[in-house]
């Protein structure tokens, strides 16, 4: 599927952030694109979309969901289902973050991380998929993170999210060698984006001294070669590559839990 226009692409999360930055890029090669975001977003969608119609002479529909009710899921496949196109790409991007200890967050923010980051993400796979399947012709495109391959202490749901999906996305890889379709990941590290900058998140981590922090125009642009190449996985910078393949791999896992505690903690500025 190296050709992209006039292609039929999903993107959940696409009103901002890495989303709306993976929609430019699918937009700039000709594919017409379903754009979700959650209802309060929705002039923004409604204003971005409009703008990459003008600009690049591409269809586009919005669908301004709640991921995290409980049929969240079910009501955005069936508005996409209702324009009457085959889906050729879906990416799985909404994601919702908190940080914060998991004794001290609240509950019911921590659900709505569940809800949206697993239950909304595996529904709308497996939504989407059934449709691929019987064309034998798809690709899901589901963003994850570098979160997902370790604990991620002071934001350990998120963490444990980002490892579900991942394990989730490769297995479902495997389950549909010889199918037409195929699942892959993009997975960045901490990215300039709302979720960086919300409620409760530090001003700085010891982190980003180590993988910098980069656009979200930067990342897609990263993610969407990767994923034209056919890439099951793509982690964005060399710093994260070796870290998260190599170091890893050679680092117990108890050592590497005491590591994310330390340099994912605020970083005091010059200020503090």
């Amino acid at each position: 599927m190296d050709e992209m226009r006039d292609r039929c692409v999903v993107i959940t999360g696409a009103s901002s952030g890495i989303g709306k930055a993976i929609s430019a890029c699918f937009a700039r090669e000709g594919a017409h694109l379903c754009l979700g975001s959650r209802p309060e977003e929705a002039a923004d969608l409604t204003a971005w979309a409009q703008e990459l119609e003008r600009t690049h002479a591409i269809r586009t529909w919005t669908f301004p969901v709640d991921l995290a009710l409980p049929d969240g899921p079910e009501r955005f496949h069936a508005a996409v289902r209702g324009i009457g196109r085959p889906v050729d790409v879906f990416v799985n991007n909404a994601g919702v973050l908190w940080y914060g200890s998991f004794a001290a967050l609240s509950l019911e923010k921590q659900v709505e991380t569940v809800q949206v980051n697993v239950l909304a993400h595996m529904k709308l796979m497996h939504l989407f998929l059934a449709d691929m399947r019987e064309r034998r012709s798809g690709r899901i495109w589901n963003v994850s993170s570098v979160s997902a391959f370790q604990p991620s202490c002071h934001h350990a749901v998120y963490g444990a999210t980002k490892a579900f999906v991942q394990s989730l996305s490769e297995a479902v890889h495997e389950e549909l060698r010889g199918t037409g379709v195929t699942v892959s990941t993009l997975n960045p590290s901490y990215t300039d984006t709302a979720m960086i900058h919300g409620e409760g998140f530090p001003r700085r981590l010891w982190w980003f001294d180590v993988s910098g922090v980069r656009t979200a125009e930067e990342t897609a642009r990263i993610g969407y070669r990767a994923f034209k190449r056919g890439k099951g996985l793509c982690i964005t910078g060399w710093q994260n590559r070796l870290i998260h393949t190599l170091l890893l791999r050679l680092t117990p896992r108890k050592l590497m839990a005491a590591i994310s505690y330390w340099v994912l903690q605020a970083k005091p500025s010059p200020r503090d």
